[in-house]
């Protein structure tokens, strides 16, 4: 049974498949993760060491060569790249693009475990090692809270936005601007601690003794076994002020009694201002695969909550929303649908007639249901690039139902009955039609395989066209003739229209042309010579330039300049 036959003798089953495909096809579309681009793993280790204090020089000696070797035979290791800066190590390691995301989390397991191998120098700071995506710079939205009050004050609030703001869902990281460590500063008096004959290391080990957690080993009972440990954990100022440095016979010397206690914040910290005034920002990203329409309603939520509980000469604003952008891509593609749309039956309607024109147009939602059924399936998202693969096929998905609403139309003037038309204007054209699918996508799958950073952010593109032309192919040849054999416009008899005189001409052309064959043939050669030589004064843009609403100035001020000169420049 042909392809045709089994569409128009089945026309419960067929039917009740697109309706299952459509309602199928708006559920994907709801679920399908929404983002301004796609996560695309670069399969990078970058491994930051900060080494305060310490030149530059000194740095990528003690800290970033030992590093580097630690991961010179390394398996996939592509290459290995670092930045060392006065104060501060940061070494890449990149690995081959070729790997799975399983292969790299082992590799990434293994970096973490050499790196415990590396013998730091006493004074550097913690290390800080992870994985990098598309998502570490790329930020779903910022929010900025600022103010002209104290930093103590601007702090506090900063602390319970961003506690807020990690129960967002789908929230993975938020990457905080402008906020500077607490301290608790202690100045000893030496007048004092020489009056009472304390030593300054007395102070210090009466700090650091109580403000430490010691294991106490194991209490054991006839029934269970309790782990022991004294927890010491200051934070106030006042619970350091009442520190005891010695207990004499006239009773305790405490902290306060010797020294002046109180709250400062780094001030080699970054700072941050927004319209003038200091600010502490917030960079919000999502987990990998999740929603960026969810993530900026959750933060929106939480920041129309928090601006009414802000103390007065305080303001909360939400910036950089990248979910403007991909309204304002599913606002274009609706509009190129219903333009595409209308279009389509207007110029069918003066071919075809209005009842086939309609027929071709249900291929449009159809087409789209079953190409957001597939890639939701295959883990893709909904951005700016799937979007944009969407308009441009958008174009090319009606093709192959035109070709066959007018051969079925055509053998239906002839004489055949709906249902025969349908069958045998279908099985007429079904090779050409899945030769021109074929031959298209063939055209657009090597865009898949670029290579670098550019081929992992456009691999969507090619993938979604060849998707699209795929379940058009596929609407085309199983639902198209069923419909056109049970709403199909009636016969109508051929009449000397315009377009009759316009194929005559035609057909007058094409037989000048035969007639010299070697002349064309020779003629198509040059004017296609003449073209490919003017492709060397095409510019290359790979993205022109658009119009952007933000800007970034990076000044970079001479080595050694102060932090103060620099926020004052």
């Amino acid at each position: 049974m042909s392809i045709g036959s089994f569409s128009v003798r089945n026309p419960v089953l067929i039917n009740i498949l697109m309706v299952t495909l459509l309602v199928l096809g708006i559920f994907s579309v709801v679920r399908l993760p929404k983002e301004q681009f796609s996560e695309v793993p670069f399969f990078w280790a970058n491994i930051i060491v900060p080494y305060p204090g310490v030149s530059a020089e000194d740095v990528e000696e003690t800290v970033t060569v030992p590093v580097e070797n630690q991961y010179r035979d390394i398996e996939n290791l592509k290459r290995i790249q670092s930045v060392t800066s006065e104060g501060l190590s940061l070494v890449r390691i990149e690995f081959d693009d070729g790997i799975s995301e399983r292969e790299f989390d082992k590799l990434f397991q293994e970096v973490q475990t050499r790196f415990s191998k590396v013998d730091l120098p006493d004074g550097t700071l913690q290390e800080e090692i992870d994985d990098f995506s598309a998502a570490d710079f790329l930020p779903v939205i910022e929010v900025i809270l600022s103010g002209n009050v104290e930093y103590d004050t601007l702090n506090a609030q900063a602390e319970q936005l961003e506690e807020q703001l990690q129960n967002v869902s789908d929230v993975s990281n938020i990457e905080v601007v402008g906020s500077r460590d607490r301290q608790i500063l202690i100045q000893a008096d030496a007048q004092k601690l020489e009056a009472l004959g304390i030593p300054i290391d007395s102070v210090i080990n009466a700090v650091s003794q109580s403000n430490t957690t010691v294991p106490g080993g194991t209490l054991r009972t006839p029934n269970r076994e309790y782990l022991l440990r004294t927890v010491g954990k200051l934070q106030e100022p006042d619970q350091f002020e009442r520190l005891i440095v010695r207990t004499t016979r006239s009773g305790s010397v405490q902290v306060n009694d010797v020294a002046t206690v109180r709250e400062i914040y780094d001030t080699e910290g970054t700072r941050a201002r927004f319209n003038g005034v200091h600010s502490i920002n917030f960079k919000i990203s999502k987990v990998s695969g999740g929603d960026s329409l969810t993530v900026t309603g959750g933060v929106k939520e939480v920041v129309d909550q928090f601006q009414r509980e802000l103390p007065s000469g305080m303001s909360i604003t939400v910036f950089n929303d990248s979910t403007v952008q991909i309204k304002d891509s599913i606002n274009t593609l609706l509009n190129n649908f219903l333009v595409g749309f209308i279009l389509l039956v207007i110029i069918l309607f003066l071919f075809i007639g209005l009842r086939n024109a309609l027929i071709t147009a249900i291929g449009i939602p159809v087409t789209f249901a079953i190409t957001f059924l597939l890639l939701e399936y295959m883990g893709e998202s909904l951005n700016t690039n799937t979007l944009f693969g969407l308009v441009l096929v958008l174009g090319l998905i009606v093709d192959h139902a035109i070709v066959i609403i007018e051969n079925s139309y055509r053998l239906q003037q002839e004489g055949l009955s709906r249902i025969d038309a349908a069958i045998e204007g279908t099985n007429q054209v079904v090779w050409p039609v899945v030769a021109a699918t074929a031959t298209t996508i063939a055209a657009f799958l090597p865009l898949m395989i670029l290579p670098g950073t550019i081929g992992k952010f456009l691999r969507v593109i090619p993938l979604t066209v060849s998707v699209a032309l795929f379940a058009s192919t596929f609407e085309a040849l199983v639902f198209l003739p069923v419909h056109f054999a049970d709403w199909a416009s009636k016969s109508k008899k051929k009449t000397k229209r315009f377009f009759e005189v316009l194929r005559s001409r035609y057909q007058k052309l094409l037989s000048a042309l035969y007639t010299r064959r070697k002349l064309t043939v020779l003629g198509m050669i040059i004017v296609m010579i003449f073209l490919l030589g003017l492709t060397g004064t095409v510019q290359q843009d790979l993205f022109n330039a658009e119009d952007y609403s933000l800007f970034y100035i990076d000044i970079e001020m001479p080595a050694g300049t102060p932090r103060e000169k620099t926020n004052t420049i």
